[in-house]
């Protein structure tokens, strides 16, 4: 939707109010004419307060409530492992093949 102004659009002749701007709201075309949205005649004072009830008031999102935040349960303390150094297997050692003699024939 177009910006909604206020603008004067002549003067009273009411024999109350003879001469006292009138007031209207609109919006403003290129051109720099108004297209009139509410046609009814207002002094400025009542033109400020029906334009106000025409704008839609900006809704402020609210901040969902945030959720409870619960301490962790203390966990139990683990027994600490100490780590033991394993004995080395005893290397194999390399054993000789016996060469077997060529029986002669």
């Amino acid at each position: 939707m177009a910006k909604l102004e206020i603008f004067q659009n002549g003067t009273s002749m009411h024999p109350d109010t003879m001469g006292n701007p009138i007031y209207q709201i609109g919006t403003k075309n290129a051109d720099g004419e108004y297209d009139v949205v509410v046609f009814d005649a207002m002094s400025e004072k009542e033109a400020k307060a029906k334009l106000a009830e025409l704008r839609p008031v900006k809704v402020v999102p609210k901040k969902a409530p945030e959720p409870e935040k619960k301490e962790p349960a203390p966990k139990k303390a683990a027994p600490k492992k100490v780590a033991t150094k394993k004995k080395a297997a005893p290397k194999k050692k390399a054993t000789a093949k016996k060469k077997t003699a060529k029986k002669k024939r």
